[in-house]
């Protein structure tokens, strides 16, 4: 495979169980990546931590996988194709499950980085195959570049879209974060996210966990800031932005 990842990608996909992806598409195409990137982030972190960690980003991803299998899912149901739009998608294969679960899907992979690459690994890989998904390549908190692109390639804002924002919500500013969920609000979207708990909401006996994690990552790749949130001030926001829990 043709990416060259980095070691951040390297470290949550070295965090993930595998075996949540159940087609031979994502499976085959996990078995390209080399992972040997993230190796120098991964040894900063005890036998502990790599396993606390790897069952919390492996239900996060978890969770969004069945999240948007249950959207296409109902989708079918009522005869409609369905989209999903996976924001600051990176190399993670998320889309190659779904496009093969549901052909008739319209899938978007968005990223700033790595999505002309992602789309010519697989389009090597699978032929003609997994050509419902579109590999975007925007500033997702540029709305105007990210929705000209999005039409572009086929995005239909009138019907029904799931936005998944996995890993992403607490490297975005509160401001940036809002005025995506308030553009796709306004739209045919249900949402599916995940977000970093406030110090004082993460249980004592896992909170170091939670700490020591962001503060190796922004040490070691030099981020300014990681945003995180109390879990009613972030439900009250989605609230207040349009977004209503099913």
């Amino acid at each position: 495979m043709e990416i060259e990842i980095s070691a951040t990608s390297a470290l949550v996909l070295n965090w993930t169980n595998n075996h949540i992806w159940k087609t031979k598409e994502a499976i085959e195409y996990m078995d390209e990546i080399d992972l040997s990137e993230g190796d120098s982030i991964l040894k900063l972190f005890s036998d502990e931590e790599n396993y606390m960690h790897t069952q919390s980003v492996t239900n996060r991803k978890c969770f969004m996988r069945q999240s948007a299998v249950n959207f296409l899912k109902k989708c079918k149901a009522k005869k409609i194709n369905g989209q999903v739009i996976i924001l600051a998608a990176g190399i993670a294969p998320l889309s190659i499950e779904l496009a093969a679960l549901f052909p008739h899907a319209a899938i978007f992979d968005v990223d700033k980085y790595l999505m002309q690459e992602k789309e010519m690994d697989i389009r090597k890989m699978f032929k003609d195959k997994l050509n419902n998904i579109q590999f975007v390549k925007s500033d997702i908190t540029n709305i105007a570049e990210l929705e000209s692109r999005l039409l572009k390639d086929g995005w239909k804002p009138d019907e029904k879209t799931l936005l998944i924002m996995e890993g992403i919500t607490y490297y975005l500013k509160e401001v940036d974060l809002k005025y995506i969920l308030e553009y796709f609000c306004n739209k045919n979207t249900s949402l599916a996210c995940d977000f970093l708990l406030n110090y004082d909401d993460i249980h004592e006996s896992t909170r170091k966990f939670g700490l020591d994690v962001f503060g190796k990552i922004k040490e070691s790749v030099g981020l300014d800031f990681v945003e995180s949130y109390a879990p009613e001030y972030f439900m009250n926001m989605l609230s207040e932005i349009g977004f209503k829990n099913p």
